[in-house]
């Protein structure tokens, strides 16, 4: 990518200081930045605020750049960061990466309420039985409570994962530098929420829009390129990305572009290439390259 000042600014803003976008309040700081960010070349923003459904508690939401509506095509990534899971990264796969998230909560909230039982038993019971309420050995323990519970609510909740260059910060940069670049009235992007978890955000533009869908996934690996789909139709001629037909992508508006490691045709990222704490710059040439080669098809 080009290395000016402002890809510098926002590669620092985006992993370091908003790196973590897991819970509704980070997720509203980092949107609050990236608006700003976008606001200073483009006017067309908008935030889309939703709910599944009208009794769901959870809200989402989505920001948009360009016309959601207008656009017959949409380049799109998720901007949210997942909890710390087991196994690899499984593309396509919702139910097994909840599947793989639930089973590191449980093993890890079930040995953290273990080691509060055995500070109870070893610890705290002998000192409560042995002082008085203000002592500072008893307020100590108090104080052991108080962070202990606090971070109970954290665990049983999900542990942010701290590494998230590759998965998804490396897709966002490049979305971010192509909304500066690529401006057309027929183009529009999502910045979208939930993709590490149920996909609403990008349910929503599907139910929302006609248009063609193109979702970058962890671009900045150092693992191959792909762009993954069920229709044909979609894949653009590139030497650098390969082409993929799939039947895990069910829906024929949506082509995905990922860097992954293809096995029997399933797409997986290692724990070793989740934490890479250095982006793959080739890739994300790469991706900046196709869709230049997209725009241009699309909007002769």
């Amino acid at each position: 990518m080009e290395q000016d000042e402002q890809l510098q600014d926002w590669y620092v803003r985006y992993h370091s200081i908003f790196g973590k976008r897991y819970t509704r309040k980070r997720k509203d700081r980092f949107l609050e930045s990236l608006s700003a960010d976008i606001r200073q070349f483009r006017t067309d923003v908008e935030l889309d605020t939703f709910k599944l459904n009208e009794k769901d508690a959870v809200e989402y939401k989505n920001l948009y750049v360009g016309d959601i509506g207008k656009a017959n095509t949409i380049i799109c990534t998720y901007y949210d960061t997942p909890a710390v899971h087991l196994g690899p990264y499984q593309f396509f796969n919702v139910k097994n990466r909840a599947k793989n998230t639930m089973l590191f909560i449980s093993l890890s909230s079930a040995l953290y309420i273990i080691l509060g039982l055995l500070f109870t038993w070893k610890v705290a019971m002998p000192v409560f039985q042995i002082n008085s309420l203000i002592s500072i050995s008893a307020l100590l323990c108090v104080l052991f409570y108080i962070l202990y519970f606090y971070y109970l609510k954290i665990v049983t909740r999900g542990w942010p994962n701290k590494h998230n260059l590759i998965r998804n910060t490396s897709s966002l940069l490049v979305q971010l530098y192509c909304t500066k670049q690529f401006k057309n009235k027929q183009l529009a992007f999502a910045f979208i929420d939930a993709g590490c978890t149920n996909n609403a955000g990008l349910e929503k533009v599907m139910n929302q829009s006609n248009a063609t869908v193109y979702m970058l996934d962890s671009v900045g690996s150092g693992e191959k390129l792909y762009q993954v789909m069920s229709n044909r139709t979609l894949a653009i001629s590139s030497d650098s990305v390969e082409t993929v037909i799939s039947g895990d992508v069910t829906n024929d508006r949506l082509l995905y572009v990922i860097s992954a490691n293809k096995e029997n045709d399933h797409f997986t990222l290692s724990k070793k290439e989740l934490q890479q704490n250095q982006l793959g710059d080739t890739n994300m040439n790469e991706v900046i390259d196709f869709l230049k080669q997209l725009v241009g098809r699309n909007f002769k």
